[in-house]
């Protein structure tokens, strides 16, 4: 247990180690072994991930068990049910924990219930997850997407809402207000609670309404009711004054007043907007004047005889990289080139508090090849009064159209410097690849994605998510190859589609420190919104906890890794909950290389003795088993309670009541093998879902 301070002396503490930041700011990094081959290792057979095919990809913990699965989405357009929910469980083939499986538990989840009970199946192109309702199970919201109106073949399937009952099963939720918002092209589910009542809120990124004829429709705010059913506040709000084709959405508190901002990702045609939260429930478009934009008045790459491309940006990615306290964006846009004169993806740097906040892009940030051959041609202009003038251009060989289609913030190597990995790809088969953006001390990066390996490995990448699969303190890689064969070189194309598992070797080498929060009374469940800072080694580190960012909504795990580097001591934890009047809670001296627990009631607690073991209130040995498991039972459940067993498709199997029991002797051996699901629940209401696999 660690002491958790006052209001007051929460601000002595901060204004202390502030002052300590500004005096030593040198990093208590040591040195790791060179950047080499030995960095990652491709485990996609091992987790059995081999043909999984996708086109995004999304972590978080779908069934409550603290380790993070994978939601595969794919564009299907139809009712193929294509996208996929892919559960993190135990190897039953190893005795170590730490070896894990992905298994494919979709047909159990009744994701695609249709309203029409005499239909089979539904469109759900775009998926996100969030606990709407706060009972502590991630639930499901899904939307379709169409790109072309003149194409788009209407099935009838709108948006839904669909709540976890607790087993892994989704219901659909009647007037949930999604659905009555009728037929759009949705391109992504970002969530956040933007008048702080304790709900989840969602903004809703939508397409065109007609994008050849540059017809565009503004997107949705919708507020939370907190049972699953939302309202329409866009015009009240303003977020309808508006009108834009999009591709997603980042929200961040952009200028530091505690209320989460939305910055949205234009694809082509319009600059983009950051509607800044004002607090009061409305929103305004302050792009213009604070310097926002996918565009800054430039083009992308030339093509010889077509001119220049236009930039279309698809994702907006905050964080701060450089530990000064103020969020930076990381803005990922396609149609770039490297030419002095063309646009690509830069880093777009906040001025902080003494700038207004103000951003301004920096396009020298990332390391890119740049390329030595420069085409030089020429074309006839003619003008509308009947002369003709010779243009000369100039394009760098053999880059195409640079599509940067996703990025992803981590700290690959806990040096408490956050990297970004950029996937390119769609437009030069022959050169996409994966950028790994590696951040050196002066926060300048160096692409070191050749040195690793990684260049080989992830090209052409399409879709990335860093998220520490097996809980060893340090984010591991999910990448998805470019969807279309076209776009992946002829040696290449069988894996187009397909999802490559990398595990990171070298981070947890560093010292870290995850970072989970148990929400207080007054903030939503899974504290979205919520901003850590952590002290140690004199440096000041700032995250949020985010959900359904970038392009399609993607989302991450609500746990947050923080690098140490060679740091032994933490100074301190700040957390700023997503509540009214934004109340701080300061954790002194936490232990390090453990899962730290944080609530707002004065108390921290530690996820197990060593980083790895969860904080679920039951556990069962030996799993996988095959004919018999013991079940712990954590104090809050040893009352009367009962013990149920569902199997995959969640029939309960198996009930046992109980009274007062500590270790319960849990008989398997006439179940088939297979994925089931132990579900205990205290006479109190507490529950536990503990997963286990029944083997021969």
């Amino acid at each position: 247990m660690h002491l958790i301070h006052s209001a007051a002396m929460q601000q002595i503490s901060i204004r202390l180690l502030a002052g300590l930041l500004l005096t030593a700011m040198a990093f208590a990094t040591g040195t790791l072994r060179a950047q080499d081959t030995t960095w990652f290792t491709d485990i996609t057979a091992k987790t059995k991930l081999t043909g999984v095919k996708g086109g995004q990809i999304s972590a978080l913990d779908i069934n409550n068990d603290g380790y993070p699965d994978l939601l595969i989405q794919n564009l299907s357009y139809d009712r193929s049910g294509k996208t996929r929910f892919l559960l993190n469980l135990p190897d039953p083939s190893s005795s170590n924990p730490k070896d894990r499986i992905f298994v494919d538990v979709t047909d159990s989840t009744n994701m695609y219930a249709n309203p029409d009970p005499s239909v089979t199946g539904r469109v759900a192109d775009v998926c996100a997850m969030a606990d709407v309702n706060n009972d502590g199970y991630p639930d499901l919201i899904t939307g379709i997407f169409y790109y072309y109106v003149a194409t788009y073949v209407d099935s009838g399937d709108v948006a839904e809402v669909l709540l976890n009952d607790g087993t892994g099963r989704f219901r659909l939720v009647k007037n949930n207000g999604l659905h009555e918002l009728g037929k759009f092209p949705c391109t992504g589910f970002s969530f956040l609670d933007y008048d702080m009542d304790g709900k989840l809120d969602i903004y809703i990124t939508v397409f065109s309404a007609d994008h050849q004829n540059n017809i565009w429709i503004p997107g949705f705010l919708m507020k939370g009711n907190g049972d699953g059913t939302f309202q329409d506040v866009s015009r009240q709000t303003g977020i309808d004054q508006v009108d834009e084709p999009n591709y997603g959405a980042g929200i961040t508190d952009w200028n530091n007043d505690g209320w989460p901002d939305i910055l949205t990702c234009p694809y082509c045609r319009t600059n983009g907007t950051l509607w800044r939260n004002n607090g009061n429930g409305t929103f305004s478009d302050v792009s213009e004047e604070i310097g926002y934009t996918g565009k800054n008045g430039m083009t992308g790459n030339v093509d010889p005889g077509l001119g220049a491309r236009e930039l279309c940006q698809w994702e907006a990615l905050p964080a701060d990289y450089d530990n000064d306290g103020d969020m930076d964006i990381a803005q990922m846009l396609v149609h770039g080139g490297l030419d002095a004169n063309e646009g690509h993806s830069p880093l777009t740097i906040n001025s902080g508090a003494a700038g207004g906040y103000k951003l301004t892009w920096d396009l020298k940030k990332f390391d890119r090849p740049l390329i030595s051959q420069i085409k030089t041609w020429r074309d006839t202009l003619k003008s509308s009064k009947g002369t003709d003038s010779i243009v000369t251009y100039r394009t760098p060989a053999q880059t195409g159209h640079l599509g940067d289609q996703a990025g992803s913030w981590l700290d690959m190597d806990n040096d408490m410097l956050q990297d970004i990995i950029i996937s390119t790809t769609g437009y030069d088969p022959a050169d996409d690849r994966a950028y790994m953006e590696h951040q050196n001390p002066d926060h300048s990066f160096t692409d070191i994605a050749k040195k690793t390996g990684l260049s080989t490995w992830l090209r052409p990448a399409h879709s990335n998510r860093p998220f520490d699969f097996d809980l060893d303190g340090d984010d591991d890689l999910a990448v998805i190859f470019a969807p279309l064969a076209q776009y992946v070189p002829p040696a290449d194309r069988a894996r187009a589609n397909q999802v490559l598992m990398v595990r990171n070797n070298i981070g947890n080498l560093n010292n870290h420190v995850t970072v989970k929060l148990k929400a207080p009374h007054g903030a939503n469940y899974n504290c979205i919104g919520a901003r850590i800072y952590l002290y140690a080694g004199g440096v000041r580190q700032m995250r949020d906890i985010q959900s359904g960012v970038g392009r399609w909504g993607m989302m991450q795990p609500f746990e947050l890794n923080f690098g140490l580097g060679k740091s032994t001591q933490i100074d301190s934890v700040v957390v700023r909950w997503p509540m009214k009047g934004f109340p701080t809670s300061t954790v002194i001296n936490p232990p390090v290389n453990q899962v730290l627990v944080i609530d707002g009631a004065a108390t921290v607690g530690i996820a197990g003795e060593t980083r790895g073991e969860t904080a679920s209130l039951a556990s069962v040995s030996p799993n996988p088993t095959s004919d018999w498991m013991t079940a712990h039972l954590s104090p809050e459940l040893r009352g009367e309670c009962t013990l149920e067993i569902y199997n995959s498709i969640g029939e309960r199997v198996d009930q046992t009541r109980m009274a007062w029991a500590e270790y319960v002797r849990v008989p398997v051996e006439s179940l088939p093998e297979g994925y089931y699901m132990m579900r205990v629940t205290s006479s109190t209401g507490r529950t536990a879902n503990v997963p286990f696999i029944k083997t021969k």
